[in-house]
């Protein structure tokens, strides 16, 4: 099976390209963090992106390469939330029409900010798999050009900036942990990082509820689950992407699955201890930490992904409150 290959140079030239249209986010220290771990703990914060999600980097990289043609089409996706966000945005400081297709269990709050964004939203079917299946339809249908979320070299390649900044910022780090929901961002960033510094490990973390990047890999072939019915919806997928799924499986050392309860564990004490805001797919490469799933006995340097912060603030306030009591 051949892998894409996406050069160091051709994610250097994605930076490039969207460097005036996201935020280059801060990679910190945590000394809370790392006292409670017995290790240095850097955390890359793309919870600070525009849209609150690392999702911007890719889509703006897609944005850039569309043709005048395709702008005039319009575009259109399925998400869950994030990736919304991130096409819409995208979209709209590009000047070209958008359409965002959302399940019903999309959370209300980043359907607001879809909407922020001038994008049209279409609210299809009970899962992400629903929304996918109306949104490709409807692009046959009206010509729209339809934006895939994860599965694309130039997303991939846009998110790769990620990987760039943090060996920029913590040239140091041994160990990179990051989410995988379709394995868009972790493919960018282990593709950057691998290519950077060779010896780097980069480990991904899923949810016990939606684990179909882990369960492709280890049977070979791409699984798609019957449900992926975890609260952090940034990484309930089903089914991850043939590209992704590639890449992964050649750049991405291992990959664990934590609790629905580790991820709110992780949500309060990036709340409490390091006055960070962090979703559910956000907070779960510091959950697989806290909760002990990763080999760390010869890595002194960690960086934990957080991929967003855009959790309902209702949620946030119960995960507190239970934390509290």
């Amino acid at each position: 099976m051949n892998v894409p290959e996406i050069t160091l140079d051709k994610i250097k030239d994605a930076r490039e390209r969207i460097r005036d249209k996201v935020n280059k986010t801060p990679c910190i220290y945590s000394l809370t963090l790392s006292r409670i771990l017995q290790k240095e703990v850097f955390l890359k914060l793309e919870n600070l992106q525009l849209t609150q999600a690392f999702k911007a980097r890719g889509n703006a990289n897609k944005m850039s390469l569309l043709t005048e043609e395709e702008k005039n089409r319009g575009v259109i996706t399925a998400s869950s939330g994030n990736h919304g966000q991130g096409l819409s945005l995208a979209a709209l400081l590009a000047g070209v029409k958008a359409t965002i297709v959302l399940p019903e269990v999309a959370p209300q709050n980043k359907i607001d900010k879809i909407k922020e964004n001038k994008a049209e939203v279409i609210i299809k079917g009970k899962t992400y798999d629903d929304a996918s299946n109306f949104a490709h339809k409807l692009a046959k249908e009206k010509n729209y050009v339809y934006i895939p979320s994860f599965n694309d070299l130039d997303i991939i390649a846009g998110n790769g900036s990620i990987g760039l900044e943090i060996l920029e910022e913590v040239p140091q780090a041994q160990m990179i942990i990051c989410p995988i929901g379709g394995g868009g961002g972790i493919s960018g960033i282990s593709l950057a990082a691998k290519q950077l510094k060779a010896d780097i490990k980069i480990v991904g973390v899923e949810a016990e509820k939606a684990p179909s990047m882990l369960k492709s890999i280890e049977a070979d072939r791409i699984i798609e689950l019957n449900s992926a019915a975890t609260f952090a919806d940034g990484i309930a997928v089903r089914k991850p992407g043939e590209i992704n799924f590639r890449i992964v499986k050649k750049y991405v050392d291992s990959i664990v699955t934590v609790s629905e309860e580790e991820i709110k564990s992780a949500i309060f004490t990036l709340a409490k201890e390091a006055k960070i805001i962090a979703e559910g797919a956000g907070a779960a490469s510091v959950a697989a930490l806290l909760s002990k799933k990763i080999d760390t006995k010869n890595i002194s340097r960690i960086v934990c992904m957080i991929s967003g912060g855009n959790i309902d603030m209702d949620m946030l306030k119960d995960i507190l409150n239970d934390f509290n009591n």
